[in-house]
């Protein structure tokens, strides 16, 4: 899959974790190719598990064959990583990092988009001003015309839509989603955690690979599909020296338009995904509660919003058991709640 490029003269690794979403990703990949940008890798980890793969005519590996054939550039080369089985977002991305030779990462989803000169604007700032994490601005689009959907799916999508552009905003802080200018140590956790200054999605940023390296260090091996932005971005945060928010848009969030998988869960495997969230609080909870020697460095006001987040996890994963698992699972769903997040945190939820 490589191109004739050196790996000194890699800078940025763009790290794409796929599973399931394999139709998206040519779009994808034309957004980051087309960048104004020369040094760069693209690092497409495939979680699909390869016993699925066989079973799938659109492969991760023909679209990178394809891909390929199509751009033969002197600005950036393409890696493909593939896992045995499916283990989850967290560690398609660890794979990502561990594979990169970039200095930089940046993580991409699969149904999303680079904007033009993002790869540009972001390294620019990085390097002239020292920064381990850099936050552009995202947008939110939608594929889908709203017009040719029925009125009740209309409506459902564009509740989604202000759903998903009030999480990147932040509008409950009254804030954007990030903190324009610069935060030192510190202030970086603690702008993300208690002032909410900023966002913890990983899109729109640019990070150090050393500080990937060193906050994954902290993440024991995880299956988890959900919170695992905020389990990443809190030892990022945890461990960087310095941030920059940037006013140029850099990213684009397209809302899933999947209008009927947004409504009910069908099976216990889809719920199980949905679970997978309690393994982000585990890791986070076990960081706080036995006492790492690192985690004496934080607040007592960051150590009770960390535990107020996890609780929401907990209490959104409840909510969605009662509103979209089909009657017929929910008894079976509820224990298997239970076995994620342990009985006494459930109960004390329900509370």
């Amino acid at each position: 899959m490589l191109s004739l490029f050196k790996k000194k003269l890699i800078k940025i690794s763009v790290c794409v974790p796929v599973c399931g979403t394999q139709k998206l990703l040519p779009a994808c990949l034309e957004s980051i190719c087309s960048q104004n940008f020369c040094g760069f890798e693209i690092i497409v980890v495939d979680d699909e598990g390869i016993g699925r793969l066989k079973e799938k005519e659109l492969n991760t590996k023909k679209i990178l064959k394809e891909f390929c054939k199509k751009h033969k550039s002197p600005n950036f080369c393409v890696k493909l990583v593939q896992h045995e089985k499916n283990k989850g977002l967290v560690e398609a991305r660890r794979s990502a990092v561990y594979a990169a030779a970039g200095k930089y990462i940046m993580f991409v989803d699969s149904d999303d988009f680079l904007l033009p000169d993002a790869l540009s604007a972001l390294y620019e700032i990085a390097e002239k001003n020292g920064a381990d994490i850099v936050h552009g601005r995202a947008k939110v689009k939608t594929e889908q015309d709203l017009k040719n959907l029925s009125e009740k799916d209309k409506k459902f999508l564009e509740n989604r839509i202000l759903e998903i552009t009030k999480k990147i905003t932040n509008v409950f802080a009254g804030t954007d989603c990030r903190a324009e200018g610069f935060l030192c140590k510190d202030e970086i956790l603690n702008g993300f955690l208690v002032q909410r200054n900023h966002c913890g999605f990983l899109w729109a940023k640019l990070f150090e690979r050393e500080l990937c390296l060193n906050a994954f260090e902290k993440i024991p091996p995880v299956y988890c599909v959900f919170a695992e932005d905020f389990l990443v971005y809190f030892f990022l945060a945890f461990y960087a020296k310095k941030y920059a928010g940037i006013k140029n848009e850099v990213y684009s969030y397209c809302v899933d338009t999947g209008i009927s998988s947004e409504k009910k869960i069908y099976s216990l495997e889809q719920w199980k995904k949905v679970c997978s969230a309690a393994s982000a609080s585990t890791v986070l909870l076990d960081f706080v509660q036995k006492k790492d020697i690192e985690a004496k460095n934080l607040t007592e006001a960051e150590i009770e919003e960390l535990k107020k987040t996890c609780r929401y996890y907990a209490r959104n994963n409840l909510e969605q058991l009662k509103k979209a698992v089909i009657p017929e699972l929910q008894l079976q769903a509820y224990e298997e709640l239970c076995e994620w997040w342990g009985k006494e945190m459930i109960k004390s939820v329900e509370k």
